[in-house]
């Protein structure tokens, strides 16, 4: 292809992916994103190593080169979890998936001799774990998608489609190439024939997309911290979850405070946060503002890193607010949620808990009780 061998075009993808896991192996280690971004480069470099025909590897390092290839779809979806859904922990089921298919696919690359013709253990060992590292690696792709309207920090906006995609769309093509490989036996007994996509392909996009990657980290510079480091990781600087009441920090400059007071005025006032579905662009249309600054203002100055967080902070203040009072307490808290701007209890619940450590039941009693106590017996 355009004059390269396989081996040259793996070279150029090579050296990128190095180029990435040295960088943050060095610099970011102790971050998070860091970490997968080493790791998820590591685990590319081994694909590329092990489909490379000239290569003559001995079975244990052939072994753990394929072993590490099979873990990239499971660091992809991390690497996108941790980077693109703001304080969401890791699921249970997630890690039990990510053990299940890893450990079918090494008991079965190293004991068992299955081929498409041994239809049962076949897809065992091969076609299970082959669709869960697809699922993983379309999931991906998917929370990249799912909070971009939301997302306001502009260099993670940036990365959403331009690399995690384009990541996932390669380790998706790897996945359907070995289901075409796969496949090739069943076809040949219909007298039909199906080809791979060449290595020599993949392997130039993946050079193409780990170079663009590589230019826009440069071209980020002070910037990719905010993308890298994440608030939880900051210490004392920014909470995970700044602001827990909507007014402005004092821990930040802010350089348009008449701005600042005017977002707050337009939504507490028309109770614009109790909207259902309220998006940014409607925000922005309301204070005659341009969307990229009203994004730019609510992340740079007041922390928050998507929308919908800042729309919780109005939304629990007023709940609180609500609970607290005494002819509310036998109001349901289904009616509280939804009228402060929640479509499902479930949302309400958990970014209560979020930010209060309890649930809405258990603010209601310690605060009706605290007034009770204050209150004092009744005197004659």
């Amino acid at each position: 292809m355009f004059g390269l061998s396989l081996n040259a075009i793996s070279v150029l993808a090579i050296s990128q992916l190095a180029f990435i896991s040295l960088f943050f192996a060095a610099y970011h280690r102790r971050h998070v994103i860091g970490q997968l971004l080493t790791l998820y480069s590591f685990c590319l470099i081994c694909h590329v190593m092990s489909n490379l025909p000239d290569t003559h590897l001995n079975f244990p390092l052939q072994y753990f080169f394929y072993r590490m290839a099979t873990l990239a779809p499971a660091a992809l979806w991390l690497l996108s979890r941790f980077l693109f859904v703001d304080n969401a922990p890791v699921p249970a089921v997630a890690w039990i998936l990510m053990a299940v298919y890893m450990a079918l696919r090494a008991y079965g690359s190293f004991a068992s001799s299955a081929t498409p013709a041994a239809n049962l253990e076949y897809f065992i060992y091969y076609v299970i774990p082959q669709l869960i590292m697809l699922g993983f690696s379309v999931h991906a792709v998917y929370m990249a998608f799912q909070g971009l309207s939301n997302d306001l920090v502009e260099s993670r906006r940036r990365l959403r489609v331009t690399c995690t995609v384009a990541m996932g769309i390669f380790v998706a093509a790897v996945l359907i190439n070995g289901f075409i490989r796969a496949g090739i036996y069943y076809a040949s007994l219909y007298s039909i024939e199906l080809t791979p996509i060449p290595n020599e392909w993949l392997f130039l996009y993946l050079f193409l997309i780990t170079l663009a990657f590589n230019l826009m980290v440069m071209r980020l510079h002070g910037e990719a911290l905010q993308v890298i480091v994440l608030p939880q990781e900051q210490g004392t600087q920014i909470s995970a979850v700044p602001h827990l009441t909507p007014v402005p920090s004092t821990e930040r400059r802010i350089d348009n405070p008449a701005l600042v007071e005017r977002i707050f005025e337009v939504l507490k006032k028309e109770r614009l946060y109790s909207r259902p579905g309220l998006t940014i662009g409607e925000l922005a249309e309301r204070l005659s503002l341009q969307e990229y600054r009203l994004r730019r203002v609510i992340n740079k100055q007041l922390g928050y890193r998507n929308f919908n967080q800042f729309l919780n902070a109005f939304r629990i203040e007023e709940a609180c607010n609500r609970l607290a009072l005494p002819f509310e307490q036998r109001e349901p808290i289904a009616n509280i949620a939804f009228d402060v701007g929640y479509s499902a209890l479930s949302s309400f619940n958990k970014a209560f808990k979020d930010m209060h450590n309890l649930t809405p039941t258990q603010y209601r009693d310690a605060v009706q009780g605290a007034v009770a106590v204050e209150a004092g017996p009744a005197r004659d």
